[in-house]
């Protein structure tokens, strides 16, 4: 522990009252470095000890005042020595270079960490307040403690200090950057492609830096004490909102017209620029004692937040991608709506698109065991399995056929969206466990139809196989080896399916992306204006396809993407010397089929049957993994908590006793008003 007294006199015989500045002041930070470590409590430390070092202080500065006046002087010159602009107009606040340039220095900074300048108060604060955690134990400390300490020390005083007089001066302007910024980000064009009246009519952001002028001189004035009269900042109130108004609409619109990164880049600086001025304006401005206090402390941890936090990759990527993750998920829900079924004919429908994707899938488990048996080079054999996969997977989305494993991803966005406050106001816990067994059972027929096509599809071709070969598909060894790698325990079946499963999620990742993208950069309207395009196909065609891929690029793009992930995952682990593979519950019951045709069904039952059963639990662990992954995606995207479902799994519980057909069966249509009856 630091000794307090001693620290104290130091500081009081370095700096004594009313010794001008140029002779005492050399910005030395070191003493108020001591200072901060002697309060700074340990890790897990009581509250009553960290707040009792905060008492002892004041009781020594009462005890002594020379040594309050002391540390006033001291502090007083440290913030009228040093530059504060970079902190009020900038910490916290998105810089204007961009997201990438942004996220190189933040990495770079994070590995070699800037040089401290002692010209400015910025990196006071990160000299000072070290540890990342700073700011949580200030805020947490009782703002009456703090300021019982700050008037101990005298900066309660009508009489403002240096450093004080310093503070305002350099927020005035701070201020007026501040609104020249705010000005320039309303003039953007990508936010003006969204809200052209930006520019067609008197724009609130060009009119708020002109009132903001006007205010900011009578403000130096009244400061100053030039004048007596303080301006009127109700105009450049309303003016802020009128802003703000404008950002909200921009964020609605980019709902339809797809979101990007710098948009969003553009969107999250403007918000907090202005939130910002409003904080300064409310500390500048004469307003009530006990008010203008918790602003202030409110402003200044704050502050040292945001500069603990100034070299944070993870805290920029938070702040930024927020919007663009709601856009992804978005349209994933979108997307996941056509993979929940409500009645009995769409459920046979599901039923009629999973086998026949189950049926591609028995042709493309054969397709890849003839390349495995070319014994290719590791990349060349990478490349032929990732195209056999990702244009199967292409193949199945253009008949309209659907993967069943490909579905969590997408409906979990279903089930965030259908959580949503923001969209509904509160959270509908009856409508969404109807729409949960709904997915439950479509996700059921979908997994059955899958993979009971693609087993007996893969038997019908092994025979047909060994009938105009005279051979079987696969070789005993390689029969032997498919079952092995279907065993749940003695085999890595279970955590390669748990990989495929990542695969899984973000291959949903990449169908949102391109379907925002598509809607974002207007791909359907600029295909329209390729000529070669026009000459080929003619208007009427050229038209279908541009309508085509507005609704079809984002699963055309992440089911190719999603081949090429489990077609490179077994190089990868090679060249890598991991364990990496995948493991698919449809290509694994395709598997199964020509491994026992192979073997001429002669293997014990209790193998064919553990076999079965690995299956089944590939199929759980996919679903389970890429649900888990996408949901908690999705439901962050939209700050959703999971307390938000309280009372949901209770009543999934009842209805599952009461009707577990539900679950894997829709009821007849006239029973489900009997059914939402039974819930009420």
């Amino acid at each position: 522990m630091i000794a307090l007294h001693p620290l104290l006199e130091d500081i009081a015989r370095r700096y004594p009252p009313g010794v001008a500045r140029a002779e005492a002041a050399d910005n030395d930070a070191a003493q108020l470095v001591q200072l901060m470590r002697h309060l700074r409590p340990a890790r897990g430390e009581p509250t009553e000890q960290r707040e009792g070092r905060i008492r002892l202080l004041i009781d020594v500065l009462r005890s002594r005042p020379q040594l309050a006046a002391g540390l006033r002087e001291y502090l007083s010159s440290l913030l009228a020595a040093r530059n504060h602009f970079f902190v009020y107009a900038e910490s916290g606040i998105l810089g204007n270079t961009g997201f990438f340039t942004e996220l190189r220095q933040r990495i770079g900074n994070r590995l070699l960490p800037p040089a401290l300048d002692p010209r400015f108060l910025r990196d006071l604060i990160e000299e000072v307040f070290e540890h990342s955690d700073d700011a949580e134990w200030l805020a947490s400390t009782p703002r009456e403690l703090w300021a019982e300490l700050l008037h101990t020390i005298g900066f309660s005083t009508e009489t403002p200090t240096a450093g004080q007089i310093q503070i305002r001066k350099e927020m005035c302007e701070s201020l007026r950057v501040l609104t020249v910024r705010l000005a320039a980000l309303g003039l953007e064009p990508d936010l003006v492609r969204y809200y052209p009246a930006l520019s067609e009519y008197e724009s609130p952001f060009l009119a708020q830096q002109r009132e903001f002028e006007t205010v900011i001189v009578s403000m130096q004035g009244a400061l100053l004490g030039e004048s007596d009269e303080w301006p009127d900042s109700a105009h450049a109130d309303v003016l802020l909102q009128q802003c703000c108004d404008a950002l909200v609409r921009i964020r609605k619109l980019s709902h339809e017209a797809g979101a990007a990164v710098r948009l969003s880049w553009h969107l999250t600086r403007a918000f907090q620029i202005i939130e910002r001025m409003r904080e300064m304006l409310a500390l500048l401005m004469p307003s009530p004692r006990e008010e203008r206090v918790q602003i202030a402390f409110d402003f200044f941890f704050y502050l040292v937040k945001a500069e603990c936090r100034r070299h944070s990759v993870r805290e920029l990527v938070t702040s930024v991608t927020d919007l663009l993750s709601l856009q992804v998920t978005e349209h994933a829900s979108k997307t996941g709506e056509h993979y929940v079924t409500r009645d009995r004919s769409e459920f046979y429908a599901m039923f009629r698109a999973a086998a026949g994707a189950g049926i591609i899938v028995g042709f493309m488990a054969l397709i890849k065991m003839l390349i495995a048996m070319l014994h290719l080079p590791p990349l060349w054999e990478a490349l032929g399995f990732s195209l056999n996969y990702g244009l199967g997977f292409v193949l199945v989305h253009l008949l309209g056929f659907t993967i069943a494993t490909k579905q969590p991803a997408m409906t979990a966005a279903t089930l965030a969206a259908a959580l949503d406050p923001r969209k509904h106001g509160t959270s509908r816990v009856e409508e969404m466990s109807e729409l949960i067994v709904q997915v439950c059972r479509s996700q059921f027929i979908a997994i059955a139809g899958n993979v009971l096509l693609a087993f007996l599809t893969s038997l019908g071709i092994a025979y047909a196989w060994v009938q105009i070969f005279g051979v079987p598909a696969a070789s005993v060894e390689k029969a032997r080896s498919m079952l092995h790698d279907l065993h749940p325990l003695f085999s890595m079946a279970l955590p390669h399916a748990a990989i495929a499963g990542v695969c899984l999620f973000l291959s949903g990742l990449v169908t949102g992306y391109y379907d925002n993208k598509a809607i974002y950069n207007r791909v359907p309207d600029r295909l329209r204006r390729v000529r070669w395009l026009r000459r080929l196909l003619g208007e009427v065609r050229l038209e279908r396809l541009a309508v085509y891929v507005e609704h079809n690029l984002g699963a055309l793009a992440g089911n190719f993407i999603f081949g090429f992930m489990l077609g490179c995952m077994g190089t990868l682990g090679f060249l890598l010397g991991l364990p990496l593979d995948i493991r698919h519950v449809t290509f694994g019951a395709a598997n199964l089929a020509y491994g026992l045709q192979a073997l001429d069904f002669q293997v014990f039952w209790t193998e064919a049957l553990v076999c079965a059963v690995g299956v089944i639990l590939i199929g759980m662990t996919n679903l389970a993994v890429s649900f888990s992954l996408a949901m908690n995606v999705a439901l962050k995207s939209r700050r959703v908590r999971f307390s938000d479902t309280k009372g949901l799994l209770r009543l999934l519980l009842r209805r599952f006793v009461r009707r577990p057909r539900d679950f894997f069966w829709p009821p007849k249509e006239a029973k489900v008003k009997e059914v939402q009856a039974l819930e009420e």
